[in-house]
């Protein structure tokens, strides 16, 4: 109660503080407006700085290159833009100016960009690669589900996105330059205004058994309240952030108010959602076996039918996504405020499948006297997800795929009766099953419903002690509380436990973190030579959560769901976890020149999950040198540096494995204590990475065209691990430290203008990117470790000698002359555990490109990914139904597989389709793994939108824009079957080659995946 009217009290001191400053500003002060362009062309310039020199007002020139600030007669505007000149001009009496840029020499580029702690650097200091990204790149063109870290793919060279294909709301796994972890986390951390933020998520899928995947905290992050993303892809761009930026950063700054009178900003938009991709069926045969029809059949590999070639797709609908965002911004020269709010509607393609949110952000600045500035800011978000999709090999959408290929919608719609008795539903289905229900009944009669209520506060306080020497306090919060609630009627069987009367559950999930932090930054020049810039801090970071789920399997009264009438009840998976970490930092940077730049860093960190004294240490050091300043280059070299690292990044690991745990049951009496069967290890050592890193940034052609590129290496140590025991130690498993894995690889961005005039531009980038995994070391005690707990289609492990990823199951095995061995039946005999694929792909590639005309302007986004393998449970279940395209040919009989059987002799027994496929398939859930083996290569159209500025001259507006935009619009290719099946053509991969059907560590398999999302909008962007 006490954080509750704490937080309500600050809520309202920020609204009275807004509401006071956005209409005040100073007397002096007037509209200043006017055009910046390219001197020599004419070309009108996007996102130019403007601030008033000495102050704090400052905008930035829109995309006609226009812009609008208060500032008085006398004060000095400066103009800056990378690659061109800062420029100066003294206001006068004129109200509007007409700004030309020159082009810069080499030595003046100096782009800023926000890295670790919000400490901002000119990139050509970094001896570490970094990557920026614009708002109007992640704002306009949006994805479906509402997890801002999609619209990163394609974009930044070295990130490999993959999105949970739960519908809206998913989460997403954002991995950079390769997993490094084997039972740890792999996912880049997520920094908002300088603070690591939670991005945990709820449980993730393990197995392709059935699961509801959880939100993750990116998911919560308001595009529209984002100024800049700034990506720091190795562990030396990321170090000051300590252990759980050893994956990389994602660095994101939001936006503040602006000295003025008050701006409003509005940016709407509404998309039509499609599925974009469905499985290629068979349209010839109906319900039965052997070619012969049966009407109660549940296969189709019956005699030729009267099919409904749309049958599938009839039950998924066109969905629409709705978003409206407005923001102020206003104050005087020595407070300004930011407010918005945000709702967001997103609707998925299964009906019932909707998220609503609805966010609230508020932001003061305040500059108290010259020395002391502040900065505080709440965001409050409140998210609805509803009817969340079951992925997996039972329920939806996998009830949708398999029906039979002559059932009509009216059918498939009449999917449950009445009790004559009780007069309760009842649940019909086209055949007998005991692990499949009607998807009508699926999205009817099952529900699974969450609630999210977050807040985050963030407040600091900046104090200049000298003109060289500054100090900064910080605070953060962040909590969301979750409530899921489970509904499941009486008979309903995919579940495969619901007891009768039917099902319900409440979970709960809360958790916080809190950070507080200490920097005092220093910038002094040593000669005229050498300056020195350094930065020394604390901070000490709490993380608590706790979970209950409150469980009625089975209610006295059917389908009154309500904790009340459980039959059954249990409450049950009571979690209570609270960590703290305290840690000291520096780093400092030695600049000789403006040229020559040497960087050190170090950091020690003291975790309560780790052994006394918790300790552990790990340092950087950097070097980059701007050649172009230090030698005499040809004129048409713009720029040149190269640059080289060297960090180490420790990570400590979840907490309580030090201790030998124990579980308490329900029970007789006063319930039971029983031993956790996982051996506990009381000399647990932090995970270390060591990484190296070389580059170069050059800059050609007065900045039309320019490179960077990336070489790295890193080796990740002392892994966490399982390994077996024998039953006699009372223990089935234990923890140990070991591993060595390893990732090296290369980054590539082209960027450059091909066309720049005064009409018409066109810039242009590409993104490449190549990581190399290798497993060198395991343990003594085991070469092997399982990322998956279940064996079913393949296996995720980790191999000694192999890679991470590597994908184990079922192959077809051949003699020693490379011959396919079948048996007696015809049939291919297999071998287990056996490789069959890796996850990851082998490159990623990007091409973004935007074309402007005048008012018009044309962006494209196309990326691929090559190589990578995903074993289709999906698939294996179309063949065990006699459902997709392939399984048409050879019906009558007459495939004879090209091989010998195991004495040598050629394979003559002919077999038919059906035979074929349901051996291979094992009904679907058990099937093996090669013959269902995908290239994940793919390329596609990621994005796409239309444009029009409409030219104003004065008038309420600032600004009106209107744009047509489209996601997913195409793929250009798809990867095939990585078996080829004699006789067979290969097949192409049925579902999304780069979704999932979670964010673990488990990747590369899955089983009943939604179709991805297609989507065309339009967006609207005001200024007032």
């Amino acid at each position: 109660m006490k954080t509750r009217t704490s937080i309500y009290h600050l809520l309202l001191a920020v609204c009275f503080t807004l509401c006071c400053t956005a209409g005040l500003r100073a007397q002096e002060n007037r509209e200043i407006s006017g055009t910046v362009k390219d001197a020599a062309t004419g070309t009108p310039l996007t996102g130019v700085s403007v601030r008033v020199n000495g102050k704090s007002q400052a905008t930035a020139t829109d995309a006609s290159g226009r812009f609008a600030l208060q500032a008085a007669q006398g004060d000095v505007l400066v103009f800056s833009y990378l690659g061109y000149r800062t420029q100066e001009i003294t206001v006068g009496t004129s109200a509007s100016y007409t700004v030309g840029l020159q082009p810069a020499e080499a030595e003046e580029l100096g782009e800023v960009v926000v890295t670790a702690l919000g400490i901002e650097r000119k990139t050509r200091s970094l001896s570490y690669a970094t990557q920026q990204l614009s708002a109007d790149q992640l704002d306009e063109v949006r994805d479906n589900s509402g997890n801002i870290m999609n619209s990163l793919s394609g974009k930044v060279a070295g990130a490999v996105i993959t999105p949970a294909a739960t519908g809206p709301g998913g989460a997403a796994r954002v991995v950079l330059r390769g997993n490094r972890s084997i039972s740890g986390n792999n996912n880049a951390l997520i920094v908002v205004d300088g603070v690591p933020i939670d991005n945990s998520s709820n449980p993730q899928a393990n197995s392709t058994f059935n699961s509801y995947g959880g939100s993750d905290g990116a998911a919560n992050l308001n595009p529209d309240d984002i100024e800049s993303v700034n990506v720091l892809k190795g562990a030396t761009a990321a170090a000051l952030y300590g252990s759980r930026a050893a994956n990389g950063a994602i660095v994101i700054t939001t936006k503040r108010g602006k000295e003025g009178k008050l701006a409003i900003d509005y940016n709407g938009g509404v998309s039509i959602d499609q599925p974009n991709l469905l499985m290629d069926f068979q349209n010839t045969y109906g319900r039965g076996n052997g070619g012969e029809a049966g009407a109660t059949a549940g296969e189709s590999w019956g005699a030729p039918a009267t099919t409904y070639p749309d049958n599938v797709r009839s039950v998924f609908r066109t969905a629409a996504t709705v978003n409206n965002s407005v923001n102020l911004s206003g104050g005087t020269e020595n407070m300004q405020g930011y407010a918005s709010y945000t709702n967001n509607h997103n609707a998925g393609i299964l009906p019932g499948n909707d998220l609503d949110r609805n966010t609230l952000n508020l932001r003061v600045n305040n500059t108290f006297f010259s020395k002391l500035t502040t900065d505080a800011k709440i965001t409050y978000l409140n998210q609805k997800i509803s009817n969340k999709p079951r992925l997996g090999d039972t329920g939806t959408p996998m009830g949708i795929y398999i029906m039979p290929r002559d059932m009509s919608e009216a059918e498939l719609r009449d999917f449950e009766g009445t009790d004559p008795v009780t007069g309760e539903p009842t649940r019909k289905y086209w055949t007998t099953s005991s692990i499949f229900d009607n998807p009508y009944w699926d999205l009817n009669r099952t529900s699974v419903n969450e609630e999210r209520n977050r807040v985050t506060l963030l407040g600091s306080a900046s104090y200049q002690l000298t003109d060289w020497l500054r100090v900064l306090a910080r605070y953060s919060f962040d909590r969301y509380d979750d409530k899921e609630t489970g509904r499941y009627y009486n008979g309903t069987v995919s579940l495969g436990s619901v007891q009768p009367g039917g099902q319900y559950y409440e979970t709960y999930n809360v958790r916080s973190e809190r950070n507080i932090d200490v920097l005092i930054s220093g910038d002094n020049k040593l000669s005229g030579d050498f300056s020195l810039t350094y930065n020394l801090g604390g901070s000490v970071l709490n993380r608590k959560s706790n979970s209950l789920q409150n469980m009625a399997n089975g209610l006295s009264i059917p389908n009154q769901f309500n904790l009340s009438f459980a039959t059954t009840p249990a409450f049950n998976n009571v979690s209570i976890i609270e960590r703290e970490l305290q840690s000291i930092y520096g780093s400092a940077q030695l600049n000789f020149r403006d040229y020559l730049y040497l960087d050190v860093s170090a950091r020690n960190d003291w975790s309560s999950t780790l052994p006394s004294p918790h300790s552990y240490f790990y340092p950087s050091v950097g070097l980059s040198a701007v050649l172009s300043d230090a030698l005499s280059l040809p004129e048409w070299v713009s720029f040149g540096k190269v640059r080289a690292s060297y960090t180490e990044v420790g990570n400590d690991a979840a907490p309580y494995l030090l201790d030998q745990l124990y579980n308490f049951s329900l029970g007789a009496g006063q319930g039971f204590v029983s031993r956790d069967l996982t051996r506990a290890i009381s000399n647990l050592k932090p995970e270390n990475t060591q990484a190296y890193e070389v580059g170069l940034d050059w800059r050609f052609f007065n900045n039309r065209l320019g490179i960077e590129a990336t070489f790295y290496k890193t080796n990740t140590i002392n892994q966490l691990l399982y390994i077996g025991l024998p039953l006699a130690s009372g223990y089935s498993q234990q923890y140990i430290n070991a591993g060595n894995i390893e990732n090296k690889g290369i980054e590539l961005q082209l960027n450059g203008t091909p066309i720049r005039g005064e009409r018409f531009s066109w810039t242009t980038y590409i993104n490449f990117s190549r990581n190399v995994n290798e497993i060198i070391k395991l343990s003594d005690q085991s070469n092997r470790a399982d990322l998956s707990t279940s064996t079913r289609l393949a296996s995720v492990v980790a191999v000694e000698g192999g890679s991470y990823g590597d994908l184990y199951g079922y192959a077809w095995e051949k003699d020693a002359n490379g011959n396919h061995l079948v048996n007696d039946a015809g049939l291919p005999i297999v071998k287990a555990n056996t490789k069959i694929g890796n996850f990851n792909p082998d490159f990623l590639l990007g091409w973004g490109n935007t074309l402007s005309y005048g008012q018009f302007s044309l962006s494209f986004l196309i990326d691929g990914r090559v190589g990578g393998e995903m074993v289709s449970g999906t698939d294996s279940f179309l063949g065990a139904y006699g459902l997709g395209d392939y399984t048409a040919q050879y019906r009558d009989g007459g495939l004879i597989l090209p091989g010998v059987k195991a004495d040598g002799t050629p394979n003559t027994t002919a077999i038919d389709a059906q035979k074929f496929w349901t051996a291979v398939s094992q009904n679907g859930r058990d099937a093996w793994g090669e013959f269902f083996t995908y290239s994940t290569t793919n390329f596609r159209l990621r994005e796409a939108s239309l444009g029009y500025e409409f030219p104003l001259n004065g008038g309420a507006f600032k600004r009106a824009q209107v744009s047509l935009t489209g996601r997913n619009l195409f793929f250009l290719y798809r990867g095939k079957s990585t078996l080829d099946i004699p006789g067979m053509q290969r097949r192409t991969i049925p579902i999304d080659p780069e979704a999932a059907l979670g964010i673990g560590n488990y990747q590369g398999v899955e089983a009943g995946l939604l179709p991805s999302v297609r989507s065309f909008g339009l967006n609207v962007k005001l200024s007032f």
